[in-house]
């Protein structure tokens, strides 16, 4: 049988588009995400138009020039219609990836198996969420790629196939999973086999044209393949591989694979139900073209099949198993076109009830796992939701004061005081939000207690606990809201006393002081820290006599307050100038006082401060040298430190 000739110019009929509509349903409810996480990073390469994403860097692990570099340098040009766009081209690349999956499968094996294994892909659960999170353009465009390659091989264009299959390398290195199956794919269709060994020979030599100018690909060799060569991928430890391949294994059949279970909205009622709508329209359009024309395809063997899904779902889920060090949902993209195949092989022998009943239970947990859970920090659409509606209500407040630019390279001093779930603090800090809001490269958004000397204006801002915001005049220390409402003192007088911290970091001693003393007060002890601490920095620059002046007007503090202050105040310091010897001194407590120390020690290790404590493990073990506490302190924290230099940022951590 000469398969090359029989799939040729297969007809593309009506049912096959079916799966493609039930995708763009299924994704309705994440249009509106805007940018989350990593799109900050490829955005602000692209905000000056660089060309750094089209070459490979050393400095960064992933080359992938087509999905990080074109792609959001078109994202960019959109201007703030941007996250539009992304989710424009992210649903038709999705919806490209259903109907040829679906086309693949029904040139191999009928058009009834390849509208299940199109319906099937859709309704895989985590799917969705490679549209809304606009940076898995990167996943979508590959296997968008992958799958062109597919139907050129099966056309008997091998060239243009490698082609191909060479771009989707360049969009995501989960490429090389599948990259067997396109090898063995002759041997799969009982082609004749003397093609194999041709088949090896050039994409041998893609991998290794293609893995000898990645940068990850040479980092990872020379650093034997360990657990976070190329900040999250490596070879994990064995123990990893088993649960994370379970966890996937849960996600692409649509079960929880997390511990609290999702809950379910009257939204995804209807969703359902318009769902079961599409699929009952597409089998009944099928019928309809089976009757009037029936298939002229001799199907694949149904255990060639198998073998083909088989090679696209295990390849892709085992490397992302004991490769990648975070588990996230979206990553079952990639294997879940050969779960797709694989299901469609099982389902088409069944009478059709049963196959509509399956997919009707199957498309109910994809919509059902996509509820909400008690776990903020897994990488779930529903966190995601929370991330963006956050992160929508903290750009808006900044539109409010400053509509459409801000001062020219502003150095923005921002105290993010708005906790728990929804990553604010990651993306103005970390991603630098600022700069993509208003396309200005040269923004630099850092805490207070960071500032930097600078030529450049200081805007000190916060991002108060109800995600409003507040602007504090640096001369004036006056404040404005986007509300319009009176900003709350408390939530001004911590922003302004770390900003005082950062300016005598950065060499300011004098302006720090100064700022200390002006601000206005509501009681005797926030005056008394107010003061305190502007003595605190006079001690540290020698400056005694001053000082001592400041002190001796200064109303008294009681030992247990003065304890609870200075943890608000040595808690975060600037890099490189630490005040812990003349802030004890500034508050009265001895610096040989054990019972103080140790009260600082374990307060900041509770509260995850870890370089303090560290700082006072140290202080305490010079005291009471081998005291167990200090020394398990600083082994839990210096351990604390490690772990989050090596891990990435997870989205939606709890802050």
């Amino acid at each position: 049988m000469d398969i090359k000739q029989d799939f040729r110019h297969p007809p593309v009929r009506s049912p096959l588009l079916i799966p493609a509509f039930l995708a763009a349903v299924l994704c309705i409810p994440v249009l509106g995400f805007t940018f989350l996480w990593d799109d900050y990073d490829f955005l602000t390469n692209a905000l000056t138009y660089r060309l750094d994403d089209l070459f490979p860097d050393p400095s960064d692990p992933f080359y992938r020039p087509i999905s990080r570099g074109i792609y959001y340098l078109l994202i960019h040009l959109a201007g703030e219609h941007g996250p539009v766009l992304g989710h424009i081209l992210n649903l038709s690349f999705l919806a490209g990836v259903v109907f040829l999956l679906a086309w693949f499968v029904s040139r191999l094996a009928g058009q009834r198996a390849g509208l299940i294994s199109g319906v099937v892909y859709a309704g895989i659960g985590a799917v969705p969420l490679l549209v809304g999170w606009i940076c898995c353009d990167q996943d979508l465009i590959a296997m968008l790629l992958v799958l062109v390659a597919f139907h050129l091989r099966l056309s008997g264009r091998w060239v243009a196939a490698l082609v191909a299959t060479a771009a989707a390398l360049l969009s995501k290195e989960t490429t090389l999973a599948v990259v067997p199956a396109l090898v063995l794919f002759d041997w799969i269709l009982g082609r004749r086999p003397h093609r194999i060994g041709r088949d090896v020979a050039v994409y041998g030599a893609l991998i290794a044209a293609w893995a000898a100018i990645h940068p990850a690909m040479r980092t990872l060799i020379s650093r034997g393949l360990r657990s976070g060569a190329t900040g999250y991928v490596g070879l994990e430890e064995p123990a990893r591989w088993p649960v994370f391949f379970g966890r996937y294994l849960l996600t692409i059949l649509n079960l929880p694979a997390y511990k609290s279970l999702p809950s379910w909205s009257v939204g995804a009622t209807v969703m359902l139900l318009v769902a079961l709508a599409l699929v009952a329209a597409g089998f009944w359009k099928l019928r309809k073209d089976e009757e009037e024309n029936p298939s002229l395809i001799t199907p694949l063997p149904k255990s060639r099949m198998l073998m083909l899904g088989a090679l696209l779902a295990l390849g892709p889920m085992v490397l992302s198993s004991i490769a990648i060090r975070a588990w996230a949902p979206y990553y079952v993209g990639f294997p879940g076109l050969g779960f797709a195949i694989l299901l469609a092989c099982l389902l088409t022998p069944l009478r059709r009830r049963w196959q509509v009943l399956f997919i009707a239970l199957y498309l109910a947990l994809g919509i059902w796992v996509r509820g909400t859970t008690a776990d903020p920090r897994n990488p779930t659409e529903p966190n995601m939701r929370m991330t963006s509606q956050a992160l929508k209500q903290v750009e808006a407040s900044f539109r409010h004061l400053y509509p459409h630019t801000m001062p020219q390279g502003a150095q923005v001093l921002l105290s993010v005081q708005a906790h728990g779930p929804g990553g604010i603090y990651a993306h103005m800090y970390l991603f630098q939000a600022l700069r993509v809001w208003y396309n200005d490269r040269a923004i630099y958004t850092l805490r207070p207690e960071a500032r930097r000397p600078s030529d450049r204006p200081d805007l000190l801002m916060v991002i108060a606990p109800d995600r409003g915001l507040i602007e504090i005049s640096t001369a004036s220390l006056s404040a404005r809201t986007a509300s319009g409402r009176n900003p709350d003192y408390d939530v001004c007088e911590t922003a302004v006393r770390a900003y005082a911290m950062g300016l005598a970091g950065s060499g300011e001693i004098g302006n720090a002081v100064d700022v200390l003393l002006r601000m206005p007060e509501v009681s005797v002890g926030l005056a008394s820290v107010h003061r305190r601490m502007a003595a605190m920095f006079l001690l540290s620059e020698g400056r005694n006599r001053e000082a001592e002046a400041i002190l001796d007007s200064t109303a008294v503090l009681p030992r247990g307050v003065a304890i609870a202050d200075l943890r608000a105040v040595l808690a975060e310091q600037p890099e490189g100038r630490i005040f812990d010897e003349h802030a004890l001194r500034a508050f009265a407590i001895s610096p040989d006082d054990t019972t103080a120390i140790r009260d600082l020690m374990l307060w900041f290790a509770k509260m995850k401060y870890m370089k303090p404590a560290l700082r006072f493990a140290a202080r305490l073990s010079r005291i009471v040298p081998h005291d167990q506490e200090a020394k398990k302190v600083a082994q839990d924290m210096t351990a604390a430190l490690e772990a989050e230099r090596a891990m990435p940022p997870a989205p939606n951590a709890i802050e």
